[in-house]
């Protein structure tokens, strides 16, 4: 049997194409159920798969999948009310298991005193518009 490279299937336009639905629909479970549980819950656990109308949840200890069981029903009507078509469930305890919070925060930009000024001297030299609007914005956000 021929084994191929993972980079050369990601290459082909076949390979990755096959991978974005499942990609998508992991990635939109993933923002539901972060709009839908507490971020305590959200660091004990992980999305590992959406397959079949089933979504299968990884946490890091019984008492997290014990409250994800009562949050259940909630969860699932989160995950119609986007659109998804979910039947149930599973929740697998994975003791061990590293979790990295699924929600991203916002970064706060910060900008040195030299690139804002740098920011500040490059929009003064742009017309009135959009781009000197958003230069200025950003030159506003340095320490």
């Amino acid at each position: 049997m021929h084994v191929k490279k993972l980079g050369d299937f990601l290459d082909t336009g076949e390979g990755i194409s096959r991978l974005m639905p499942q990609a998508a629909g992991l990635l939109t479970v993933r923002r539901a159920l972060s709009a839908a549980l507490p971020d305590y819950l959200l660091r004990s656990c992980a999305i590992a798969n959406y397959k079949q109308g089933k979504v299968f949840v990884f946490v890091a200890s019984s008492a997290v999948a014990a409250r994800l069981r009562l949050l259940e029903p909630r969860m699932l009507e989160v995950l119609s009310k986007r659109g998804l078509n979910v039947t149930g469930l599973t929740i697998e305890v994975q003791p061990g298991y590293r979790f990295v919070a699924q929600v991203t925060e916002k970064k706060a930009l910060r900008l040195s005193p030299d690139a804002a000024r740098a920011l500040s001297r490059a929009g003064e030299k742009l017309p009135e518009g959009a781009l000197r609007r958003a230069l200025d914005a950003l030159a506003a956000k340095g320490d």
